[in-house]
């Protein structure tokens, strides 16, 4: 049996594998350049959570212009532009409702003179989810746009969906094609405000404990769970061992998660000399606070015995030791005395005590 091949047939097989993989890739591009996108359908819309910005486009979309259908009525007309190429977004107001803003930007379309360029849009309430019959508007309309706009909606309805239509419109002399255009999509306003809070970042000693206390809707939980009391109670207490970031987030009703932090920072406690030596022998000149640095802000002053200030700074880094003296003048041997405020808003970091100087 013949069982060897010939290099020409070898490269003739190499040639037919590789010719196939092309066509094979060019099947495969094309596919997913004419594929539509998800969110062509009213009942496939991308839902849009609050404050976070959604990346998205309108290429290859398409229109079902019919009664009872989701894009509308008809094909003249939906509350202010033609429907030509029909892409939907969603989001569901908060609990308590208001206001939101729908803000359009980055808006890139494809440059081919034969394709339009402008966006337009509107936010519509639906009382029976993508039926056309049910559609009201509840912002402005904007008819064409090549720029960044805002869709404006006031005094929405608390725990409630709401659809945004967009389309690319298909006006002027040698445009064939309705706009197709990638863009960024956000929802803001007090209608979708994020509530979650988990306080301002604190700052403990190592060993202490510190109460934290956020504000969220009900479901939130805090992770990770270590130092913490508890996970499901917006006040909890944190004992940390090391410097952690918690997050405090709730998932809403639509699936969006919400979500805040807070660092606790831990550092080793501070070490106090009550003695300085400033003779300029290069031992002990200078009041060295141990681990000081690790607070920035700290103010620390130095008193004489009749209370006068002899020596203040905030932030005491290693340029600004105290060396024994005010305003440049040596001070006599004697004991002063210091106060020192690390400016974390705890009492614990406040310290007073004696400073004695020995020439």
């Amino acid at each position: 049996m013949y069982a060897f091949r010939t290099e020409r047939e070898i490269n003739y097989t190499i040639f037919v594998f590789v010719k196939f993989l092309v066509i094979l890739i060019s099947i495969l591009i094309s596919t997913l350049i004419l594929a539509q996108p998800g969110n062509d359908n009213c009942t496939s819309a991308t839902i849009l959570c609050g404050n976070q910005p959604t990346l998205a486009n309108n290429n290859g979309a398409t229109v079902s212009a019919c009664a009872g259908c989701s894009d509308g009525s008809s094909v003249t007309g939906n509350f202010c532009f033609a429907l030509n190429n029909t892409t939907w977004f969603k989001f569901t107001t908060n609990e308590v409702g208001g206001d939101v803003n729908v803000d359009f930007s980055n808006i890139n379309c494809t440059n081919d003179p034969t394709y339009d360029n402008e966006l337009q849009a509107v936010v519509i309430s639906a009382s029976v989810p993508c039926d056309e019959s049910t559609y009201t508007p509840v912002s402005n309309c904007i008819s064409n746009s090549a720029i960044d706009f805002t869709l404006i909606a006031t005094a929405l309805d608390p725990n409630t969906t709401y659809y945004i239509l967009v389309d690319g419109d298909l006006n002027g002399p040698g445009i064939t094609n309705p706009s197709e255009c990638f863009f960024n999509i956000t929802t803001t306003g007090n209608g979708v405000t994020n509530t979650v809070y988990a306080g301002e970042d604190i700052t403990v000693e190592n060993g202490e404990s510190t109460t934290i206390e956020g504000s969220a809707p009900a479901g939130f939980e805090w992770s990770p769970p270590n130092y913490l009391s508890n996970t499901t109670s917006l006040t909890t207490v944190s004992t940390p061992q090391e410097t952690i970031t918690y997050y405090l987030s709730y998932t809403a009703s639509n699936g969006c998660i919400y979500q805040d932090e807070i660092t606790v920072s831990v550092f080793e406690p501070i070490t106090i000399p009550n003695t300085i030596t400033p003779n300029n022998d290069g031992i002990n000149d200078t009041w060295k606070i141990g681990r000081i640095d690790n607070y920035p802000g700290a103010e620390v002053t130095v008193y004489d015995r009749w209370g006068q200030i002899v020596f203040n700074t905030i932030g005491y880094t290693d340029s600004r030791r105290w060396d024994g003296s005010r305003e440049g003048n040596r001070l006599p041997s004697g004991t002063y005395f210091y106060s020192i405020d690390l400016k974390t808003g705890s009492e614990n970091n406040l310290f007073f005590g004696p400073i004695t100087i020995i020439h």
